[in-house]
């Protein structure tokens, strides 16, 4: 992998032929926070990259800020909206290059942060995915230091709500990234698929696709020195009942496409301890709704799981590097 001298800013994605990077960033209505994502994205400086927009069916006035704003990142555009995979799916397969990054519209990264989101992939050619180190907003506050993956199959964000004093410094690999930031080199991603559609809109996607990376022998790995702010979702209010019963959903999903992380009886341990905690927090109800549409879906999510035709494949791969 080749990069340029670091203190030269990378021209607009139309000059470059081969990207080492392609930042793809979906937005849904995402107008109020997206200039500030790509201003920053853009002003990044190191390997040579390009910025995709996918339009994933705002209503606002996205698509016409990026092409008056921002005309060196390319913009693709869908009209309705198809969830946080399949609209990813569309800038991945648009992506030219051979690291490809999914960001959200509304985090703000530091100039280093496209250096360092590839440094890893050049030092150990093992490992298929990297993850940032996520602020709240003001810089001092950790959302996000890597994840956990417990027996019920519920994450778990390292480091959430510490104040950031160094403790989250060290790099290495974990049980999952979040997707607010997920950068994944192309290879793994020609063996074992893109982004499942069927975890619409929202939730399971990325732990989905880094299972089966890990499972096919990459390493998942988590890089503090590729931090950013991220401003939390605009669509999604993390706790809110509809959180919780999407979330809920879209795990009963996972866990019957890849089973039980720690068995039964530690899932079912776990799984109670966490229906006491929902109840007291008056979430319970959201929780059954999620049980009783699983349950509904079931049949055709086994399906899914023994045809193994629910994840779309990332097509010629070595094409479209040419693009």
């Amino acid at each position: 992998m080749s990069s340029k001298e670091p203190d030269q800013p990378t021209p607009p994605a139309d000059e470059l032929q081969t990207p080492l990077v392609s930042v793809v960033v979906c937005s849904l209505n995402g107008e109020r926070v997206l200039s500030a994502c790509l201003t920053s994205v853009l002003a990044c400086k190191g390997p040579p990259f390009e910025v995709i927009v996918v339009n994933n069916g705002s209503e606002d006035s996205t698509p016409d800020l990026v092409r008056e704003r921002f005309p060196a990142a390319r913009l693709l555009n869908i009209e309705r909206n198809l969830g946080f995979s399949g609209g990813n799916n569309v800038g991945i397969q648009a992506a030219r290059g051979e690291i490809i990054v999914l960001l959200n519209d509304d985090t703000e990264v530091p100039e280093n942060w496209v250096a360092a989101l590839a440094a890893p992939f050049e030092r150990d050619p093992r490992i298929g995915s990297v993850g940032c180190k996520l602020l709240y907003p003001g810089g001092r506050i950790i959302q996000h230091a890597g994840g956990a993956i417990l027996p019920n199959g519920n994450t778990v964000h390292l480091g959430t709500g510490e104040e950031d004093d160094g403790q989250w410094e060290t790099p290495g690999e974990c049980d999952y990234v979040t997707g607010a930031a997920l950068a994944m080199r192309r290879e793994a991603l020609a063996q074992v698929g893109l982004l499942d559609p069927k975890f619409f809109p929202i939730y399971f996607e990325e732990v989905d696709l880094e299972v089966r990376m890990a499972r096919a022998g990459w390493k998942l790995w988590y890089e503090p020195a590729a931090w950013l702010i991220h401003h939390e979702s605009l669509t999604q209010v993390t706790g809110s009942r509809r959180f919780v019963y999407r979330y809920t959903r879209n795990r009963m999903r996972y866990l019957t496409l890849r089973g039980l992380p720690g068995g039964r009886r530690a899932a079912l341990k776990v799984e109670l301890r966490w229906l006491i905690d929902m109840a007291r927090q008056g979430r319970l109800g959201s929780v059954l709704r999620a049980y009783a549409s699983g349950l509904l879906h079931w049949p055709a999510w086994h399906l899914d799981r023994r045809a193994r035709r629910s994840v779309p494949a990332l097509d010629n791969p070595q094409t479209l590097l040419k693009h």
